[in-house]
């Protein structure tokens, strides 16, 4: 589901160039990915919790806040540093490209709200993710029978404060007063929460009508699409939509997920060497395609295509297969040897 993640951001994104290369509007690719495409990362935050909650159910060490910390910051930076220097280096050499709102620093520790302001934008979930980390840090403290009343009391908290947002609509117009607030108490926490609550029920519960839950998942997905392009006439990405995007592609996240957790526990893994590499270089491929797009624009490619090509699909998809080629690459050569080396230092650190 990461692999899936991570390839449905990138041709989210890469549909949008489609467009802008000469694409049609009612073409599949645009229309069925610049819908649903994004909602890889409402995916992302509900494997994240659900990951959480399983792997540290048999943590033993003696400083567990201290090493969970550590292993899963270098996850994140370690993983994160390497492209963002990469765009450093392009931006660097042309410098037209980096906007002056840009927060160099707050972008290396992702300490910049402000997503307009972050070198890599997309890098507004790997905050999110920081911020998770450093809540389930706090809930290694309580007792495991305590956590998930934690969690509950949380999402509780979460819950009525988006509440009031909505019946105090004006508070939004005066976010940048209260940026981190409004961060803290973000509803993809929910997606969260709800990933580290799958994992709960899958301690003690099996999932029994399995082909009914993949329709009702598949079917919010199909609902999504129906409601931006009929109700709404725009996507659900923006602040206006956000409760709305979490409660169908966060639902449909937990569902579609429950489906292959049961499966593997049916003894039946789906696409397992497909799984294997690009889940691996799931996080690699997120980051690298819009340092990729940024590369295709600057240099002219895009325009090129829509100037001498009747076939923009044919060379989207080109690009989109090389950036995948490179992320798993990057993944190998790069990404492992980092996670390999924090792995190590992690050993000396914490060894009893």
């Amino acid at each position: 589901m990461r692999a899936i993640a991570a390839l449905a951001v990138l041709v989210y994104h890469f549909s949008i160039q489609f467009m802008a290369a000469g694409g049609s509007e009612s073409h599949w690719f645009y229309y069925v990915f610049n819908q649903i495409g994004y909602a890889g990362v409402d995916f992302f935050f509900v494997i994240s919790g659900y990951i959480m909650w399983i792997t540290t159910q048999t943590i033993n060490s003696q400083h567990p806040v201290l090493e969970f910390a550590y292993k899963r910051a270098t996850r994140i930076y370690f993983g994160y540093w390497p492209y963002f220097f990469i765009g450093l280096a392009f931006v660097t050499l042309n410098p037209g490209l980096l906007s002056p709102q840009v927060n160099l620093l707050g972008s290396l520790f992702l300490t910049e709200l402000e997503t307009t302001s972050l070198l890599i934008q997309v890098a507004w979930t790997l905050q999110y993710e920081l911020y998770f980390y450093a809540l389930f840090a706090l809930l290694l403290v309580f007792p495991r029978e305590q956590a998930m009343k934690a969690v509950v009391a949380l999402t509780a908290i979460i819950m009525a404060w988006q509440l009031y947002l909505y019946l105090q609509p004006n508070m939004l117009d005066h976010a940048n007063d209260s940026r981190l607030l409004h961060f803290l108490l973000s509803p993809f926490c929910l997606e969260f929460f709800a990933g580290c609550a799958l994992g709960r029920f899958f301690q003690s519960q099996r999932l029994k009508h399995l082909k009914l839950v993949l329709l009702v998942g598949l079917s919010l997905l199909a609902l999504a699409i129906y409601i931006q392009e009929t109700l709404l006439e725009a996507s659900l990405i923006g602040s206006n939509h956000t409760n709305l995007r979490i409660t169908l592609f966060g639902t449909a996240a937990v569902l579609l997920l429950a489906v292959l957790i049961e499966t593997e526990m049916r003894g039946r893994v789906l696409l397992k060497r497909f799984s294997t590499i690009l889940g691996g270089a799931s996080y690699s491929i997120y980051l690298s395609h819009t340092i990729v797009i940024t590369m295709v624009f600057a240099w002219g490619l895009q325009n090129w295509i829509l100037l001498n090509s009747q076939s923009p699909g044919l060379w989207i998809g080109l690009l989109m297969l090389l950036t995948v080629l490179y992320s798993i690459i990057h993944y190998l050569w790069i990404e492992q040897p980092l996670m390999t080396m924090a792995k190590n230092i992690q050993k000396r650190l914490f060894q009893s």
